[in-house]
């Protein structure tokens, strides 16, 4: 979505004679999801680990998809690496274990990915803590009452 007025917003891609079928193939798809996140709200993904891809595939289509603006990492039992792709929606997502071994690796296509948002019970806590700590800040006598 270009959402600066004015400026115009052109995707250039590599011819698609010197794409392999697999990253043609997995293009369409990737465009059958961000038709389908569009229409439904319905998210998708791509496990990249768990297709038959040649050697330079995986390197093709991420230069065809390229970096957007936003990267997240998270370290949990292992590093998580998040990029947005220059396609607003497809997200590249690479998970490693705590050696740096990559275990998994996806293309999500959602508006954001699902390990970034928030646990609802996490955010119900966090309100929690939040007003039990107003709660006790509040309650302290105010320095200029004590003078």
């Amino acid at each position: 979505m270009n959402t600066f007025p004015g400026i115009g917003v052109q995707v250039n891609f590599a011819p698609a004679d010197r794409l392999s079928d697999n990253v043609l193939a997995l293009l369409h798809e990737i465009a059958g999801l961000l038709e389908r996140l569009v229409d439904t709200g319905e998210s998708g993904s791509i496990d990249l680990r768990g297709l038959p891809l040649l050697p330079g595939e995986r390197d093709a289509l991420k230069t065809v998809l390229g970096e957007g603006e936003v990267r997240a990492t998270l370290d949990a039992l292992g590093e998580t690496a998040i990029h947005e792709t220059r396609l607003a929606g497809v997200w590249w997502v690479s998970h490693c274990d705590r050696n740096g071994e990559q275990i998994a690796e996806f293309i999500e296509v959602t508006r954001v990915p699902v390990i970034l948002q928030s646990d609802s019970r996490d955010v119900r806590d966090a309100g929690e803590v939040l007003r039990a700590q107003l709660a006790e800040w509040t309650a302290l006598p105010d320095a200029e009452e004590e003078a």
